[in-house]
């Protein structure tokens, strides 16, 4: 039951740069506390990175 977000334009390489450096750094930030992302997470982190869900999708909690 996963809800997709559409973006109207797909996003440049700029901005998917910037997304995977910045799901980068929080897997190292997490890993730093001992913690491991769930695959869910890495799924989501991932559709994130490619623009497939916006910010707001990515941190949405799970229900």
């Amino acid at each position: 039951m996963s809800e997709r977000v559409k973006n109207s334009e797909p996003i440049t390489d700029a901005e998917r740069r910037k997304r995977q450096e910045a799901a980068n750094f929080a897997r190292a930030n997490v890993g730093l506390e001992g913690f491991k992302p769930s695959e869910e997470a890495e799924q989501r982190a991932a559709r994130f990175v490619a623009g497939e869900i916006d910010l707001a999708e990515l941190v949405k909690p799970a229900r």
